[in-house]
Parts: C-alpha cells; structure tokens; sequence
C-alpha cells in the first residue's frame, strides 16, 4: 500500500525486502504482520508475527531472510523526537524479542489500532491517526526510552572517546546548518585543535565527513520515501538540490533522480493486494473486537508424563537480626513458628559480640564472659536449631528508605588490633565447644563477610580477618563449614576478582560463598549494568551471573549463597505488608533460583524493627510476620514455594506448576505488577496510596490445560488464595479503621481472619485432559492443587 506520511510521520504496510547495512536518522519500528525477519544491528535476532523492534536513529542494520513477509514500518524524523522528548540523547530499548516487557501489550495495540486507520485511510480522520502516532511516541519515551544511569552506560559503552561523541553529534544534527566552529563551541575546544583531532582519528577532514553522513542520508531517503529531491536536500541539511546533485554526481556517478529509479527497479516491493488487505482488515478487526475479552487470557497445557527439571526449594535461610534480640520471648516465639511452617533450616543472627552482652573489658586477656550469648545459644540447641552466625560488624540501622536512616548506633566493640580480634574468636569457640556437643556446632555455619564495617581498627585488611577466622574454625571445629566475601556495594570488579585469586592461593577459601541483594541497592562491581531500583531481577541475575563467572574464572567450585536479600533495605516501607511483596517473593526466586544453592531472606520478624514510631499494628517492617505473629502475605509466598513438587511440569513469566511423589499437580500462580514512575518520585516511607505506585492494575486470566491424564477420572480441585480481600493483613486493618491501638480480642482475630480463602471443584478428565481456569487480581497469589478424586 501507498505510503503515507502524517506530522512528518512516515507508516506504510509493505511485503519487507532484504536490506543491505545502512543506517537513517529517522527511528524505525517495525511490526510483523505476517511470517518474519531477521536483524542485525549489534547483534543479531529473529521477529516474527505480532512482533515489534525498534531500530534507533543512525544504528546501521540489516534485514535479511524475508519471505512473503508484511510489516508495517512506522519511520519517525529524529528533529520531531528531539522536540517532543527534549534530551540530549535519545535511546529507546524497545523489542519484544531482546527485551520483552509488560508494556509491549499496550504498545501492540496502539500499533494495531493505527494498521487498521491506515487500511481505512479514505474514511479515517487524519487528526485521529495522528493522535495514535503521538500516543505511540508518547508510549515509546515513557516505557522504553533509557533513562539517566542506563544512558550514562550507553555512553560510557559507546562512546567512551571524545571522537564517538562527536560522531554521533554530527549524526544527530547533520540536517542543521552545521559548521566546524558548531561542534567545537559544543564540546568547548578550539576549531583548529577539532580539525586536526577530527583528521587524525577519522583519516577526513570535517566537511567530507559531514558530505558523507549527509549523502548516506539522501540516498536512504531516496529508497524509502517518495519525497522530492528538494524536500530531500533540505531534510539531509544541504543548503539547495544542486548542492545536493553534485554531491551525489561525484559520489554514486549519477543524479540523485537516477539512482531513485535504478533503486525502485532493484528494490520493488511486491504490491499487496486488494484480497490480502481485506483479510487482514478483517483479521485486524476480529482481534481488536475481542481484545477486551481476551487480552489477559493465557493458554498454558501442562504435560504430565513427559520428563522434567527437578524444583528445588533453596529457601533454608531466616535472618532474624542481632543476637541479642533473640533474647526476647516473642522473637522466640517468631522463629520457632518460622521453623516449623517454612521448614527454615539456618537462622542466620549477627553482632554477637554487642557490647549489650558485657563480654569483656580487655579483648587482649584471658577474662571473657559469654554468659549472655550462652542463653541465646540455648534456646537454638535446645530446639535443633541450626545456626548461620555472621561475624562481620555492623551498625543496627532502622532504615526509612535507601539512604535515608532514622536510627543507626554501633553496638559492637570496637576492637583495636587483629590480636584482640584473634584473641575474642579463639575464646568464643573454645567456650561454645565445651558447653555444647561438636557434632551440633560443626553443622552450624560460621560466616566472615565483607561489610564496610571493619572487624578492627589497626591496619585493617578484610582477607586477613578472614584468613584468622577460617583458622580459629578449621583448628577447632575440623568439619565446621566456614562462608564469605559478601562484599559491600562499594567494593569493585577488580578488588573483587583479587581477594578471590587470594583466598584460593592461601587455600583459606570458604565452603560457601555468600552474597546479599537488595533491590534497591546497587554494586560498584555492576557498574556496567544500571540498577532499576525495585524491579529489576535482570540485575539480580547478572550479578550471580558474574559472580558465577568470576570463580569459574580460578576454576573455584563451592556452593553459593545469597545469605539476605529483599526487595528493600528499608524497615519503613509499607509495601512490606502487602501483598505486592508476596508477587515479588515468587518473582525473584523463579528469577534466581537456579544460581544459588542457599537462599536466606532478610527477615523474620517486625519485633526486631521496633523503635519510637511502631506504635501502630504495622509499619512497613520487613517481617514475614508482623510484630504480633500475624502472618503477611510474603509468609504465605514462602508457604506456597514450601508446597511445591520436586518436578516441575512447566514454569512461565507468572506461574510454576509441580508434581510430587504422590502425584499431586501443584500450580502456584501469581498476577506481580511492576513499579511505576511515581514509586521513585517519593521516599519510600511517604507512600501511602498504593493505587499510584504500579504500572498498571489489571487482572490476570490463566487458562490451563493438564494433558495426558487417565481418561474419564474425577479430579478435585483445591485453591488457596491470597489477594486484598482474602488474607491480606493490610487490607484487613483497614476495615478496622486502621486503628493504632489494638486489643488482644483484635489481634487474635486478625491472626485467625489473615489466612488464604479456600476453593474447591471437582473436573472430569475427557480426552485425557482436564481444563481450569483462574482470574487473578493484582497482587494477587494463588495455589491450585489437582488430585485424583
């Protein structure tokens, strides 16, 4: 069909044929109608039907491997971005293939609802197509485009040399009135320093150069518009079409009209005809009429018989926080009931020596008084409890949101030298083995991570407080398992790599290697990715990735921890009581949990985050349980994962579906919904309307299909659901005015009414199928099990 151009916009519905590397300074997007195309600009990638890539300006690109393809090709100048966008570079990351994202769904139907406009173009209202395209760019800048630490990467990657940065000024305003004197004022140095810069790096002087982008420019305007030669020359920045002829004449040996001629004859594209283009109008309006209805529906078929990937629950870990608080009666309480729920295998408890706990007075002699810490060590041996004791020194913090603290004091010692730090680990240990059984203390886990903190003060070096740890463990617990590093965010790649190639050469290093994150926390060893506070799993996963590529790298094998973790540091956020935070829990561990062998979650209890404004049911604390023991949504995250089978059948975006021995069918699903903009506009303890922080809120339909089953048998389906209106603790106080004060009746019945709502049908199989489907609501989890009736 005829290409059409609305506010300098160019769309057209076309069989695609194959294009040879070029580049153009308009940003093109491709969607696939029919079959597919192949790509390759830094890398290379396959799109197919409903398909969408957008090529940024001046990328060179290829297509290739069409055949009977149809796209539909929306070009948009560089100049209109520039206006609308206002930034000094502009890249959007948008392809459903490389990058798929949640807001492709939203960008396809714009897109689709343009196709068909522009099918109808002599009935359309061009201000209405024209408000599609606006919407479409608007989609595009608010979804897609990268945003400051991302383009500061981009940069860095791309142009790191002061000539990459020139160049692409030049590509970027080429169509200007652009002289030598322009760019040198942009970049501050003098014009005769840029010309004899410019002809050293790029072999040319400026003016060629300029010809050349401008030239390259014309000719793809040539090929893909039917603009007019004067348009074109003005458009490429050529000051009238003579210039322009004679340019082109000494380049390409012909006139610019010459060659449009020879290029339509090489390149024609077939016409689509008027039987195709009622069909696809017709597909168009079927898809669009229905798009309601079936947006949210997705088709999963599970088969049953078929050989499958084992699950593995590698959620062991509980922090609970500072050994003294375990001294209190509730928290006691708190993780024996976290033990027996979530089967919890290690507790993991830090700063054991508090200054709370009057150890000593002088850390360089023999009086040393772990009576205090005895009673805490009791209360574990006594239930079999194991323990993860993490002896790195940190501050108790009570955080309202990354970098921004309400409460912080250094309750440890401050040791002096490494022989006082020796001297305190060598007593500790030799206590702890006659009080209690050395089969029970060599299978706890005994930690030296690498906090900012130092262990002491004097000529302090991580390795070597780590180095006497492993020795005071080895020498007197011979099967004790030491873990560490956990290095803090500010320590580099190259730091990194260097303690690792050390710990290996002095044979010291530990069992178990451990790393913490935090959604919102970001590590100068990944400074060459960009951190999406709170929702990027991506950047979860490239950093064990590296991890895992750093000790192959000293062909080190040991098991992997990630000893804490959340979706935030912060103990004042409130999302930490709703369900938002159980889609999460679920969202990063099916992210993750194929790179790590252990898994602890920061943590336990609200009682360990009490301070002066805790005064209300809750408060934003990182708890699984809240300062009463009523259970959170994120407990339940952790309850459902416990119930999974060991094989699991098949695992989606939003879903995991198992079987177990008995041949229960478990499907845990789950409608997660990412952060908005507005989530980072404010602190995280200002958010109080939840209704603003997420993308979007809509439910999720699931329809699945479990094949392979025996023929014509009953089967009983049970769910359990958790959502705001069933066992969310948030949305259960609300109802009770959110009052701050509560009585024991309240509390007792908020801890009975916070559990999941259960369902149950019964199916009969036919065909050997059986077929169910679940609506989730936002934030929504929910646990289907199917057995035999």
């Amino acid at each position: 069909m005829k290409q059409e151009t609305i506010q300098g916009c160019k769309i057209e519905l076309m069989y695609l044929s194959n294009e040879n590397i070029h580049f153009h300074q308009d940003l093109e997007l491709l969607y696939v109608v029919e079959n597919g195309v192949s790509v390759k600009e830094e890398q290379e990638y396959q799109i197919g039907k409903d398909d969408i890539a957008v090529i940024n300006p001046n990328q060179h690109h290829t297509l290739f491997n069409c055949c009977n393809t149809i796209v539909f090709r929306i070009l948009i100048p560089y100049r209109l971005l520039r206006k609308l966008v206002r930034d000094e570079y502009i890249i959007f990351r948008c392809n459903s293939v490389l990058y798929p994202s949640q807001e492709d769904k939203k960008l396809r139907a714009l897109i689709e609802t343009l196709i068909l406009r522009y099918l109808n173009i002599e009935e359309s209202d061009l201000s209405e197509m024209a408000s599609i395209l606006f919407q479409i760019i608007h989609q595009l800048s608010a979804n897609y485009k990268l945003d400051k630490n991302s383009m500061k990467l981009y940069v860095k990657e791309h142009m790191s040399e002061k000539i990459d940065r020139i160049l692409n000024y030049i590509h970027h305003h080429y169509f200007e009135t652009l002289s030598l004197t322009d760019v040198a004022d942009h970049f501050q140095v003098s014009e005769s320093y840029l010309s004899r810069y410019f002809k050293n790096k790029t072999g040319q002087n400026f003016v060629n150069y300029l010809n050349e982008v401008r030239i390259e420019n014309a000719a793809n305007e040539l090929c893909q518009t039917d603009a007019t030669i004067t348009n074109i020359a003005v458009d490429s920045g050529f000051s009238t079409p003579s210039v322009l002829n004679r340019i082109f004449k000494k380049k390409y040996g012909i006139t610019p009209s010459e060659f449009r001629k020879r290029m339509e004859e090489f390149t024609h594209n077939e016409k689509i005809e008027n039987d195709k283009v009622e069909e696809l109008r017709k597909n168009l309006y079927e898809k669009i009429e229905n798009r309601e209805e079936d947006q949210n529906i997705k088709k999963v078929a599970i088969k049953v018989q078929t050989n499958h990937v084992q699950w593995m629950n590698h959620n062991e870990i509980i922090n609970i926080g500072e050994a003294s608080c375990v001294s209190e009666a509730a928290i006691q309480e708190h993780i024996l009931f976290l033990k027996q729920v979530l089967d919890i295998k290690y507790v993991r408890i830090w700063n054991l020596f508090s200054e709370k706990f009057m150890i000593s007075t002088d850390f360089s002699g023999k009086n040393f008084n772990f009576e205090s810490l005895d009673r805490i060590f009791d209360f574990f041996v006594q239930n079999k409890i194991l323990l993860l004791l993490d002896f790195g020194k940190r501050n108790r913090v009570i955080m309202a949101g990354r970098n921004n603290e309400l409460y912080s004091a250094n309750m440890q010692y401050n040791l002096k030298t490494i022989d006082e730090w020796k001297n305190l680990m060598e007593h500790l240990i030799k206590h702890l083995i006659r009080r209690y059984d050395k089969g029970v203390l060599e299978k706890w886990i005994y930690e030296f991570p690498w906090n900012k903190e130092p262990y002491y003060e004097k000529d302090y070096v991580y390795i070597d407080a780590y180095e006497a740890g492993w020795k005071i463990i080895k020498s007197n617990l011979g099967n004790g398992r030491v873990a560490g590093l956990s290095p803090h965010g500010e320590i580099n790649e190259v730091q990194f790599q260097n303690v690792i190639h050390d710990l290996k050469t002095r044979g010291i290093f530990p069992e178990i290697f451990t790393v913490k994150i935090f959604a919102d926390y970001s590590h100068k060893m990944m400074e060459d990715y960009s951190l999406q506070m709170g929702n990027d799993y991506l950047y979860a996963r490239k950093y064990m990735e590296k991890v895992h590529a750093l000790l192959k790298n000293e062909n080190i094998e040991c098991k992997i921890c990630i000893s804490e973790w959340s979706n935030s540091v912060s103990n004042r956020n409130i999302l930490q009581d709703s369900c938002a935070r159980g889609t999460y829990i679920i969202k990063f561990i099916l992210s993750i949990w194929k790179l790590a062998d252990m898994i602890g979650f920061w943590h336990g209890s609200d009682a360990v985050d009490t301070f002066y404004d805790s005064r209300k049911l809750i408060y934003g604390g990182g708890g699984l349980l809240t300062k009463d023991g009523i259970k959170k949504p994120s407990f339940y995250a952790f309850e459902f994962m416990k119930k999974l089978g060991r094989d699991i059948l098949r695992i989606g975006n939003n879903y995991i579906v198992t079987r177990d021995s008995a041949n229960t069918i478990t499907c845990l699903c789950f409608n997660h919904r990412d952060y908005s903009y507005y989530y980072y506009l404010k602190k995280e303890n200002e958010h109080l309307d939840l209704s603003k922080v997420f993308q979007s809120e809509e439910k999720e339909k699931i329809e699945f299909t479990i094949e392979e089953l025996d023929d014509n048998k009953e089967y009983m389906i049970k769910e359990e659901v958790i959502n705001s209106h069933f066992g969310s603790i948030m949305d259960e106080w609300r109802l009770l005015g959110n009052q701050e004060e509560l009585g024991k009746e309240e509390i007792h019945y908020l801890k009975n009414i916070c559990i999941p709502k259960i369902y149950i049908h019964h199916e009969r199989s036919e065909n050997h199928k059986i077929k169910f489907q679940v609506e989730l609501e936002p934030h929504e989890m929910r646990m289907v099990y199917i057995n035999e009736y």
